[in-house]
């Protein structure tokens, strides 16, 4: 089937194909007119929902489209038998209205005009037999009907025989004819014409009998040639569009092979953020993440550095939600070797929201962890990764408040997950005792941590083939103070992201602390590379 578009007025028109869920939540609140369904050839069913003039968000730069394409005239053809998807037709302009637009629809179907015309050349003949059994009828009724032949031998009222095959009477005596009565000569033997057959004794002529067939033939032709006209002129019977069960969609959060596009998309736009030093990050990233890369451009700028996004060699991206807004994702990049520091090669475990169609994916969460402990998901024949089971959720939320205490004291507790003395939590740990050190002139550092919760991340869970993986935020505030003799300096990164310029001796400083959690059959382990300072100021 084939959908047109054509606009009298020059208007630049848009059509594109989208799961419904997609064009679902981005023309919710929108005018829009509604076909649900068609009836070919020329009936549909359709409505009218009132709203706002235009969407949110211009329609032609949301990434969910299937196909798409603009100009005065669009079309788009599709197979009949493929799967539901909605079709929207709008001003590629979303300053202008579909006022003189056209919207036309037409079905190529193999092999109709071939079965028309034997159709037709089937009608022609049956009818054409049909009209030959109708005049031989309609003749038999008007013929003469042909005389019956008597009995050579037969004797009538006035005549006998001495035998049954006796030809004259008795002394052999020609029988009286009134011809011969009235004394007119006449031939000696009469016109068999003119003989009366004695049907006295006789079955009558079957004549009748079959001048009903003839008719009942003559009917029987006329009925079926004039029903087979009657089809003739009806509707071919041609694959007819069946009416679209639009509801429930399916849809990946991002759909087969589009990890891949997303994360090369979102690495792009990252490193135009970096080299623009920060513009536009609130339309790729959001917090808690956008806290730390903000703090990241501060502090490369004040040491000369230049930021970029790593570089991904394999993409994997799975999600248990699929029909509706908002939704969330996980997406993991094998980072090349040369986009990380370090002799292990690193994946990048990021979750990723969205809050509806006319928003774009938000990277809300991302941290690394060794390659070779990246685990396996299990996704189903749609692609859907099962969520986290509920005790994991637990485990979350238990191990965010082990991670904080570990940060403040070093300790880790029993029962805790595992990991927490090596990578960024030892980092942290370290940074803290260099502080605390004798040589460093500070009187006293305190440090106070707690799970970040802006961010339900144990709402965000996924199952993997031996367990479950999700991730997790801790917020430490660093207190510092120096004597009142000394000059403050605590390096280039914590200048960076000072907030204010007021002198005093005390400095707090807030960092952050992302981290993986994985589950393997009953241990927890918990991943960290790396930790990052946010801001500071003094006090």
């Amino acid at each position: 089937m084939t959908v047109t578009a054509k606009n009298s007025k020059g208007t630049e028109l848009f059509v594109g194909t989208a799961s419904g869920v997609d064009a679902d939540s981005y023309l919710d609140g929108v005018a829009q007119e509604q076909i649900s369904d068609v009836s070919f050839p020329n009936s549909a069913s359709h409505r009218f929902t009132p709203g706002d003039a235009k969407p949110e968000a211009d329609i032609a730069d949301r990434d969910w489209w299937i196909s798409s394409d603009t100009g005065k005239t669009v079309a788009k053809t599709f197979d009949l038998d493929a799967e539901p998807q909605v079709l929207v037709i709008a001003p590629a302009n979303s300053d202008d209205s579909l006022d003189g637009t056209t919207v036309s629809l037409q079905m190529r179907v193999k092999g109709v005009f071939a079965l028309s015309l034997l159709g037709i050349a089937g009608t022609i003949i049956l009818a054409g037999f049909s009209v030959f059994f109708f005049m031989r009828w309609w003749a038999s009724r008007i013929r003469p009907p042909k005389k019956d032949v008597g009995p050579p031998n037969g004797s009538g009222p006035d005549g006998g025989g001495d035998g049954p095959s006796g030809g004259f009477g008795r002394g052999g005596r020609e029988p009286a004819t009134d011809r011969t009565v009235k004394g007119e000569p006449g031939p000696a033997t009469q016109p068999i014409s003119t003989v009366q057959p004695d049907t006295a004794g006789q079955a009558p002529p079957r004549r009748r009998d079959l001048r009903n067939r003839r008719s009942f033939r003559a009917v029987t032709a006329s009925v079926l040639g004039t029903g087979l006209v009657l089809s003739g002129c009806a509707n071919m019977p041609i694959a007819k569009p069946s009416s679209p069960d639009t509801t429930p969609y399916e849809r990946t959060a991002v759909r087969a092979g589009e990890a891949g596009k997303f994360m090369t998309n979102y690495t792009e736009s990252l490193d135009k953020t970096l080299g623009d030093k920060g513009s536009d990050l609130d339309k790729i990233q959001a917090a808690p993440l956008i806290d730390h890369t903000r703090a990241q451009i501060q502090i490369a700028d004040k040491a000369k550095q230049k930021l970029r996004a790593p570089n991904f060699t394999e993409v994997v991206a799975g999600s248990p939600n699929f029909t509706e807004y908002p939704m969330w994702f996980y997406a993991f990049g094998t980072a090349d070797k040369k986009s990380t520091d370090g002799d292990k090669q690193l994946t990048q475990v990021m979750l990723v929201t969205r809050e509806s169609a006319s928003t774009d994916p938000l990277v809300r969460s991302a941290s690394y962890i060794p390659t070779d402990q990246m685990p396996t998901l299990m996704a189903d024949d749609s692609g859907a990764v099962e969520k986290g089971p509920e005790d994991f959720s637990e485990d979350l939320t238990t191990a965010s408040g082990d991670v904080s205490s570990f940060l403040v004291d070093g300790k880790a507790k029993s029962g805790g997950p595992e990991g927490l003395k090596e990578g960024g939590f030892k980092g942290f740990r370290d940074y803290l005792g260099d502080l605390r050190d004798k040589d460093s002139g500070f009187d006293k550092v305190d440090v106070d941590c707690k799970p970040y919760e802006d961010l339900k991340f144990e709402d965000m869970t996924l199952s993997t083939e031996n367990g479950a993986i999700g991730m997790g935020e801790v917020r430490c505030t660093l207190t510092i103070k120096a004597p009142s003799d000394y000059a403050l300096d605590l390096g280039d990164t914590v200048e960076a992201v000072k907030t204010n310029d007021k002198e005093g001796d005390t400095i707090k400083v807030d960092t952050a602390h992302p981290y993986v959690l994985m589950k393997t059959g009953d241990e927890l382990t918990a991943v960290a590379t790396d930790w990052n300072v946010l801001s500071s100021k003094v006090e």
